[in-house]
């Protein structure tokens, strides 16, 4: 047995594994369609066949026409491609932003980059569960605002956002409005028009595709000045001959997700239960955050007193399981959560969130070991810090 096979891997939310369609869809790619599709040979005619055929399917996922998909190299691209390329564009009228205060790192780089070009951020609070008020929110929508951002589903807790009511409010205002969906696409069912979408960011590792590629819905109509130029490719919105293994895994697992969404949202409703269940009896003080609200089928954060959180996920990770203390692109600092302290939670308790995410090839019997293994690991780290003192 492998490595790999004695492992359980519970980070799904940071990057899911390989699905076995995604890699027979990109050696597919590998072995034959080498051409650049922005050749006119017969090579070149095949490459750009494949591309426009993973396009179709996986706007198909989004719910989008396969004109308003531009492909990129991942959700931070995305994310950065939209939120510059209005800003490049906005007049000197509009110049304010308006993001909630739990959003991706991704979000916050992106205006922050803004803000020093003189964009005002306006950021909008959450309540104790982590979801952002519909109306304090929209107080903010001026007609000075450039662009709304909201997160569909936080990356950390799997609270899903009011999307659908603030996209309404957004158009009726005509203020452009990016949602990050990068943690929801294939987990539950997403449509920018239900949503009022003005642009759209997903990303193909979150799916079980390879890292690497992703997509922005950009909805007709809206003008982004494209964040990488060099070439007329993506009707001259993403500059670059497009990787197109990638992208074809891609629309491989865009595929499969879209057809098992309902039954894989229903079996690891059940896994997600179990392991909350658990916790709750290993120690009933234990704090599941975003519990009493709507999250993601496969997410679980939770703060057991007394246990930091990086102690936690590196003492499982030596038992053999892969856990996080929140969102990847945060997780190799010792910061506490600004999520779970926009929620209210102190610094102490921030550190000590943990967060499993199931995913596609996540099993009873894996979550069996997990449970079997965890109230020994948070028995010796606080038998650990007992000698400390």
């Amino acid at each position: 047995m492998t490595l790999t096979e004695q492992r359980v891997y519970l980070d799904h939310n940071a990057s899911c594994p390989l699905r076995p369609e995604s890699r027979r869809a990109m050696l597919e790619v590998l072995e034959g369609d080498f051409g650049n599709p922005s050749s006119i040979h017969a090579e070149g005619r095949r490459a750009r066949g494949a591309l426009e055929n993973a396009r179709r399917r996986v706007a198909a996922l989004v719910g989008c026409g396969d004109g308003e998909l531009v492909f990129t190299s991942g959700g931070s691209e995305s994310i950065s491609a939209a939120v510059r390329g209005v800003c490049d564009r906005a007049p000197e009228s509009m110049r304010r932003l308006v993001i909630p205060d739990t959003e991706h790192s991704a979000v916050l780089d992106a205006v922050g980059h803004a803000r020093r070009r003189g964009f005002v951020v306006v950021t909008v609070p959450c309540d104790q569960d982590g979801r952002i008020d519909v109306d304090r929110y929209v107080m903010h929508l001026g007609e000075d605002v450039a662009l709304a951002v909201l997160q569909w589903a936080n990356s950390e807790t799997g609270v899903i956002q009011p999307v659908s009511e603030i996209g309404r409010e957004c158009r009726s205002r005509g203020v452009p409005f990016l949602v990050d969906a990068v943690q929801v696409a294939g987990k539950i069912e997403i449509n920018p028009k239900s949503c009022s979408a003005d642009m759209l960011a997903i990303a193909s590792h979150k799916l079980g595709g390879p890292a690497g590629a992703g997509a922005l819905m950009v909805r007709r109509g809206i003008r982004l000045a494209p964040l990488i130029g060099g070439g007329a490719q993506e009707k001259r919105r993403r500059g670059g001959t497009p990787g197109l293994a990638a992208i074809a895994g891609f629309a491989a697992a865009a595929d499969v997700a879209q057809r098992e969404m309902q039954d894989e949202a229903r079996r690891l409703l059940v896994l997600r239960a179990r392991v909350e269940r658990r916790i709750q009896d290993l120690d009933p003080s234990v704090t599941i955050h975003g519990h009493s609200v709507a999250r993601l089928p496969n997410t679980v954060n939770f703060s057991l007193p007394g246990v930091p959180g990086e102690h936690l996920v590196i003492g499982l990770d030596m038992a053999g399981f892969a856990c996080s203390t929140g969102s990847a692109c945060a997780s190799g600092g010792v910061e506490p959560s600004h999520v779970l302290r926009a929620m209210g939670f102190d610094d102490e308790h921030s550190r000590g969130a943990v967060r499993v995410s199931l995913g596609w090839n996540t099993t009873e019997s894996q979550i069996d070991r997990f449970l079997d293994a965890l109230p020994d690991v948070v028995e010796r780290i606080r038998e650990g810090l007992r000698e400390q003192v």
